[in-house]
């Protein structure tokens, strides 16, 4: 593993966010790792809590209800008093009390990548609501902001995984 000090053990948490399908959660395994923090992923607690996968949720009960519960898990995780690694869903963003607990419980790490890229990853999970190209861009451009705004670092996910989590891991540790 990787050599951690003990203010690293004692601090904010690290939430890692941006659009469905850039690589939250595998970005957040290997910065967990690294750091030997615990990992909190919105898409794991919610199908704990509920025996259903987001896509479930979705298709049954509705969008809303999904947003819902992911905002639910982000609030929880980060209403712990041990420093964990969080992989908070897309959706939280739009969340004001979310937005909000992020900001001033954890240092914020938005993963950015090409719609196109998404689209192709989110394709490949099973857990994932299937989203047009068009939805994509829509969601994109409606929460492009309010990540900025959010965001302590913004991080290309444009690259290997393990270069996702080098990055973060240094503009954490240099913040």
């Amino acid at each position: 593993l990787y050599p951690c000090s003990e203010m690293e053990q004692t601090e904010k948490h690290i939430v890692i966010t941006g659009q469905m399908a850039v690589g939250k959660t595998t970005a957040a395994d290997q910065v967990a790792a690294r750091l030997r923090r615990a990992h909190h992923d919105s898409d794991e607690d919610i199908e704990r809590a509920t025996g259903r996968t987001g896509r479930e949720i979705a298709a049954t009960d509705g969008v809303a209800t999904l947003h819902r519960l992911e905002a639910e898990v982000l609030l929880s995780a980060l209403g712990q008093d041990e420093p964990a690694v969080i992989s908070a869903a897309a959706s939280t963003i739009e969340h004001g009390q979310c937005r909000k607990l992020m900001q001033e419980r954890a240092f914020v790490v938005v993963l950015v990548a090409a719609p196109v890229t998404l689209r192709s990853r989110a394709l490949s999970a099973d857990h994932r609501r299937d989203i047009p190209i068009e939805e994509f861009e829509s969601l994109i451009a409606r929460r492009e902001g309010l990540f900025t705004q959010a965001a302590d670092v913004t991080v290309s996910a444009e690259q290997s995984p393990a270069g996702v989590a080098d990055a973060i891991v240094a503009a954490y540790r240099e913040r």
